[in-house]
């Protein structure tokens, strides 16, 4: 019980509604998606003294990238290749800020409701589960880590715009013609493609007459050049597009956490779930052996008595062995369960831990009629807040900056070269020939004439588009399959509680029934037998139905892209189950006189 309450986070921030922030802001910083709740959050209660600590603490790294779309009106937009949007950096080499993606709207949360119940209970919750799985599962935390590789990779392509520190020395001390020369100088690459460099040298000696250019008065020259482009790299060029890729490989960090916190948050649920359910099958099985173990002694009574045969007394420890085998496999399941569970459930080193059998809940959540869907605005509020699509929007700015450099590589290289350079001190010779300022200014350029590396990488580009957005209405495809199979399981599942539980009653009071007659001798031991297995498989199939309705929930929220930390808090929030349970079962009905 202390490692369960070891792993919770205290929830003053989750019960301080006047803040008006949701849990991820609380516990992040971060926001999550003002959306239409699955479930109906019930009204806030006082926070109580001395929380526990419950859910598993959340680490700084984003689990959610950036506000989300309100979904009051659904703007299903996604974003156009045509027009990417990356942090570009500035004539400095600063990075600008991002412009905000299409449709976002920014706005709060609605609270979130704690119930007391959830942070006083010693059980263990679906919110337990989901908070440890953000906090540290191992997938997860790879994909924050991708953020740093990301940050490296921006810095690298900044790399390109570093100042270079130049400079030389030369010396022909030999031979006829013996001279010496040094230089330093600056230069760096300038963001519009130009070239910028700066320096000082100094020549003396004896030159060769061919090569008096190196030759400077006695304080040496200084010099100044300039390399602009004037069609091909200047609008863009490889370096710039390398940056701006590099931005947007960042950009997708948050959006790649934000689906693999859904995927594994619904794969905890339904660990969960199934957990919670083999349990609950595990107490029936121990519930019928339990039967037919105290049926031993009356059986033996009656035996005594004359009142029934050997053979009735070996049957029911048939049963009794058959019983205890049901039990010793329900229990492998159980066990099995409780494994898979430890992959989400970790502790605060980040261990898998086995959910011990006290913290088993009794009973399931209740289940409330959700009110009738509505697939147009449902579906657009998933486009909006799936974060898929956002990724595959990222992935198409990234190809469309290759698709804009292969049209500017179309054009020829022409570059503007200016260079002017001015000597100081005294002349180097009798001459005087290099005291003036000197200006040299020009063009030079070339162009492939075929141009087959920009052509094909053009048609590469444009295809790669057009795969992406068959890849988008793939997903939108996939996301509407995805809400739609998930209200289809809500709604049978809801249906197949209700008549599970009204096969139970009648299987109890027909049990009953029968069970009065085997004590006054009417019916025989193997149809007692039937109908009690009957009566069990009912309660199983009962608790597999509320089993079945909640991973549905889970995938409802799952597909609408719905912060799972909110909503496994508000279904952890809600009441138990009225339902039959294993320990629990409803009285049967009397017969009327």
């Amino acid at each position: 019980m202390k490692q369960l309450f070891r792993m919770r986070l205290a929830l003053v921030c989750l019960t301080s509604f006047g803040t008006g922030l949701s849990p991820l802001e609380c516990l992040g910083q971060f926001s999550a998606p003002p959306i239409k709740s699955a479930i109906q959050t019930q009204q806030p209660t006082a926070q109580p003294p001395n929380l526990p600590f419950r859910l598993a603490r959340l680490p700084n790294p984003a689990l959610t990238s950036a506000q989300l779309p309100n979904t009051q009106q659904p703007n299903a937009q996604v974003p156009n290749a045509q027009q990417p949007n990356a942090q570009q950096p500035n004539a400095s080499g600063t990075n600008a800020p991002a412009a905000p993606q299409p449709g976002a709207v920014v706005s709060p949360a609605p609270p979130v409701n704690v119930d007391g119940d959830l942070l006083n209970t010693p059980q263990l919750t679906l919110a337990d589960v989901t908070a440890s799985v953000a906090r540290s599962f191992p997938v997860i935390e790879q994909a924050r880590l991708q953020g740093g590789v990301a940050g490296g990779d921006i810095l690298a392509a900044n790399g390109f715009y570093d100042h270079k520190l130049q400079g030389y020395s030369l010396s022909d001390p030999t031979g006829v013609y013996r001279n010496y020369r040094q230089s330093i100088g600056l230069a760096r690459q300038l963001w519009w493609g130009g070239y910028l460099s700066a320096g000082y040298r100094v020549g003396r000696g004896d030159f060769e007459p061919w090569y008096k250019e190196r030759e400077t008065d006695k304080s040496g020259e200084y010099k100044l050049g300039l390399v602009q482009p004037l069609l091909q790299g200047r609008a863009i060029d490889p370096a710039r597009v390398a940056l701006f890729q590099a931005n947007l490989r960042q950009q997708v960090v948050g959006p790649e956490i934000d689906r693999l916190v859904l995927t594994t948050a619904l794969e905890a649920a339904a660990a969960y779930w199934s957990w919670l359910a083999i349990g609950g099958a595990l107490e029936a099985q121990r519930e019928l052996l339990e039967l037919a173990e105290k049926r031993t002694k009356q059986l033996e009574d009656l035996l005594n008595a004359g009142k029934i045969k050997s053979v009735d007394l070996l049957l029911n420890e048939q049963l009794v062995a058959e019983r205890r085998l049901l039990v010793i496999e329900t229990q492998q399941k159980y066990r099995e369960s409780g494994f898979k569970l430890s992959l989400y459930l970790r502790d605060e080193a980040g261990q898998p831990m086995l959910p011990a059998d006290e913290w088993l809940p009794k009973r399931f959540p209740r289940i409330d009629n959700l009110p009738p869907g509505d697939y147009s605005a449902d579906l657009a509020a998933a486009f909006s807040q799936r974060p898929e699509l956002r990724i595959i929007g990222l992935e198409m700015q990234q190809v469309t900056w290759d698709l804009r450099l292969a049209r500017n590589q179309l054009l020829p290289q022409l570059d503007l070269i200016t260079e002017g350079s001015q000597d100081a001190g005294d002349p180097a010779s009798s001459a005087n020939d290099k005291s003036r300022f000197e200006l040299e200014v020009g063009v030079q350029g070339e162009v492939p004439i075929q141009r087959r590396k920009a052509r094909g990488k053009i048609q590469s580009t444009n295809f790669k588009l057009a795969q992406l957005q068959q890849k988008i209405r793939w997903q939108q495809d996939k996301i509407g399959f995805e809400l739609q199979a998930a209200r289809n399981a809500l709604d049978q599942a809801a249906a197949g509680v209700i008549q599970a539980e009204a096969a139970l009653r009648s299987a109890i009071t027909t049990l009953d029934r029968f069970n009065f007659a085997f004590t006054e001798g009417k019916t025989d031991l193997v149809y007692l037998n039937i109908l009690e297995s009957k009566a069990n498989e009912y309660e199983i199939k009962l608790i597999e139905s509320q089993n079945k309705w909640f991973i549905a929930l889970a995938q409802m929220q799952a597909a609408l892209g719905l912060d799972p930390i909110q909503q496994s808090i508000q279904v952890s929030s809600l009441p138990p189950a009225d339902t039959p349970t294993p320990r629990n079962l409803p009285e049967p009905v009397k017969p009327q006189p």
